[in-house]
């Protein structure tokens, strides 16, 4: 089964929720508090090589630190500027991030979460559905 990490907050109610469905759904995953932990360089380059867009998509625009930075600021930065910003600043970060080595989901979202139970057993479920289904 692949690695599940989770990124996440105590004080962030989808973070706790998106652990509940883990836990309900017996996946084993690492649980990451980046607000007492600093997140790593090499987890956050992990992160952002997944995301579509980028940075973008895992700044929190709804935090304090957002607010206090603000986009000319933050849109100026450099790269690397942004990334040492990102681990320095952990309430920038959109909570939960979970992830695989191929899979990302920023914040929780229960119908694509369900991308995260292994394939396989997803197909047995599908296919014990239809059987309840065929059978009524």
């Amino acid at each position: 089964m692949e690695k599940i990490t989770v990124l996440w907050g105590p004080s962030c109610g989808s973070a706790r929720r998106a652990c509940q469905w883990l836990d309900e759904h017996n996946l084993d995953y690492d649980k990451v508090n980046v607000v007492s932990q600093a997140i790593s360089m090499e987890t956050l380059k992990k992160v952002l090589s997944l995301t579509e867009y980028g940075a973008e998509e895992i700044i929190s625009k709804r935090s304090k630190t957002y607010k206090k930075f603000g986009q000319k600021h933050i849109d100026s930065l450099t790269i690397t500027e942004l990334h040492k910003l990102l681990v320095n600043y952990p309430s920038l970060i959109k909570k939960p991030i979970i992830f695989t080595h191929n899979k990302l989901q920023v914040g929780f979202n229960a119908d694509e979460i369900r991308s995260f139970i292994p394939r396989e057993t997803r197909r047995v479920t599908f296919a014990q559905m239809l059987e309840v289904l065929h059978n009524a």
